[in-house]
């Protein structure tokens, strides 16, 4: 039986292509983030590479310094090197989780720069995955939600990887426990407010009644191949639509002549591209879009970053 270990060792060969790198932990105290810590430290040693472990206080509840001083011990106590981040923010702050995501990984980032050939560690697992993956299900997300986590994707020009999502979290909190290192239980996993507790409590129920939450994976990884094949039959359409990339503009008569499902990929993959939003708009959205651009005049539309004109049989794409 293949172990934790050599999973983990497994993942950083195959994300971790430069000999010479730096390795950047983003740790919150949680039993997810101090496996990952404690292995990227093993693996570190093995390769020679310099390690540092991160944690970001978002001094969002009264004992979050205290927790994140609770970390700098642990870590200090193994000579793993640490450092803690605080988030300077006002009170009151809308939408406030999701502000709090911006500023993490804005601090995380900036700070990786510091350092020659930075990789920022976080430790999605593969329970985060089927949660991704079944959030973006019941939000009608299409195929292209089954794509899940990746793991790999850059922010602020620092690459960040994902080396555990083939582990499940079970399994990190026996790595700890065999090492007799004690983690910290976030209230929040199990606060039904946010939408993440509530799928973990489905996925809970489903392997309650006797189904294995591998299979999620599985079937996700075939929905998503032929999604990849709806995307090279999207790049074959569009050579016969696109008039010009820079600006970027399409014959209108040619776009609608195309298959619903090709109209739909390619506009959504667009919109996505060129107003850099953080997720594809919902396919009902595009659909709705779809309606104002068969129209023959369309003046500054704009979606998610992304202006849209129509004149004279042409659609027109502008970064706003």
């Amino acid at each position: 039986m293949i172990s934790l270990q050599q999973k983990a060792f497994t993942a950083f060969d195959q994300l971790l292509p430069s000999p010479t790198c730096t390795l950047i932990v983003a740790v919150s105290g949680g039993a997810d983030s101090l496996a990952l810590t404690f292995l990227a430290n093993e693996y570190a040693a093995t390769k020679n590479v310099k390690l540092e472990a991160v944690t970001i206080d978002h001094a969002l509840r009264p004992e979050s310094s205290a927790e994140a001083e609770e970390v700098h011990s642990i870590l200090k106590a193994h000579d793993i090197s640490h450092h803690t981040l605080v988030w300077q923010h006002e009170d009151n702050l809308n939408r406030i989780h999701e502000q709090a995501r911006k500023a993490r990984y804005h601090l995380l980032t900036e700070f990786c720069k510091k350092y020659e050939n930075p990789f920022l560690l976080t430790a999605h697992h593969a329970q985060d995955q089927i949660e991704t993956i079944l959030m973006r299900f019941l939000k009608g997300s299409g195929p292209a939600g089954f794509q899940g986590i990746q793991t790999t994707r850059y922010k602020n020009d620092v690459r960040i990887i994902r080396p555990l999502l083939e582990i499940f979290p079970q399994d990190l909190r026996t790595y700890l426990q065999n090492k007799k290192i004690k983690w910290i239980e976030d209230p929040s996993n199990q606060d039904d407010s946010y939408e993440r507790t509530r799928v973990r409590q489905l996925v809970q129920h489903i392997k309650n009644l006797g189904w294995q939450e591998e299979g999620i994976l599985t079937s996700a990884t075939k929905i998503y191949s032929l999604y990849q094949a709806l995307e090279n039959l999207v790049n074959e359409h569009a050579k016969n639509f696109i008039i010009s990339i820079n600006p970027l503009a399409i014959n209108q008569p040619i776009f609608f002549e195309c298959p619903n499902h090709i109209q739909q990929e390619w506009l959504r993959q667009t919109i996505w591209a060129i107003g850099k939003a953080t997720y594809p708009k919902p396919y009902e959205t595009i659909d709705a879009i779809l309606k104002i651009l068969k129209q023959p005049k369309v003046d500054g539309y704009n979606v998610a970053g992304c202006t849209i004109n129509v004149a004279k049989k042409a659609i027109y794409f502008l970064n706003s």
